[in-house]
């Protein structure tokens, strides 16, 4: 059982702002968190391509919303000024839902638990013939979604809107224990490696990933991650639940 005496820290690698309120979370629950990101949210170098597909969606059928961070950079492409359309607004997972609603623009569909792509997949119809989508995203990522579409007859285009990069952050970290880390990405976990070379081997062997997805645990793995846990969905709260759960067999 956890020695209340010691405090539990928990690494938090979300992008700087998008981590207070797991930071707070974990602080409501008597963890000690350590906001370390690992991914920094760029603007893209070449925006003209970009801003155009964004002004001549009005068309689309479906416009499909992978991040909040997707929803933030498009709006930023429009000068905060969509073009006037009858699509059907998509966002995968509530926390894009909630970005959509603070720009002005209703969510038709959010995707259901685990708010990721396969969620979003599962609630839509399997025949989409001569429906066209516009998938918007960062640099990068999964192909699942647009695989999925395309099996199912739907048009699909993409259009990024932003990139990920490196995070500027100190390669040295306090010398302390590092309890759990929470990881959001495949990339969330490469990029903590990279700027921890020194400490990577430590981690491995010690700290316990909390990983959003198996795909994400099974890459964590083949890093050599000793000590992994899936949470239940993609979300602040599953990642709380599950380190609570296991903190409960733990001792440090």
């Amino acid at each position: 059982m956890r020695n209340n005496d010691v405090p539990i820290n928990v690494l938090v690698t979300r992008p700087a702002h998008q981590s207070s309120e797991l930071c707070a979370l974990l602080s409501a629950h008597g963890y000690q968190p350590i906001c370390y990101p690992t991914i920094e949210i760029q603007a893209l170098e070449e925006t003209a391509a970009a801003t155009q597909k964004l002004s001549h969606c009005g068309d689309i059928d479906y416009l499909i919303f992978v991040s909040a961070n997707a929803v933030t950079s498009a709006h930023t492409l429009l000068n905060n000024a969509w073009p006037a359309t009858h699509a059907g607004i998509v966002a995968i997972g509530p926390k894009t839902a909630k970005s959509l609603q603070f720009i002005g623009l209703k969510p038709d569909i959010i995707a259901t638990q685990p708010f990721d792509s396969e969620g979003l997949l599962a609630q839509l119809p399997t025949q989409l013939h001569s429906l066209r989508c516009l998938i918007i995203k960062g640099e990068g990522g999964r192909t699942t979604l647009a695989e999925g579409l395309l099996q199912r007859g739907m048009q699909v285009d993409s259009v990024d809107v932003y990139k990920r990069g490196l995070a500027q952050n100190s390669p040295t970290l306090l010398e302390q224990s590092i309890h759990y880390i929470t990881i959001t990405s495949q990339l969330a976990l490469d990029n903590l490696f990279l700027l921890l070379s020194g400490k990577a081997a430590e981690l491995k062997q010690h700290s316990i990933f909390v990983v959003f997805s198996q795909r994400i645990a099974d890459h964590a793995k083949s890093l050599g991650c000793q000590h992994i846990l899936i949470s239940s969905e993609a979300s602040d709260n599953a990642l709380l639940t599950c380190i609570n759960n296991s903190n409960k067999s733990v001792c440090f």
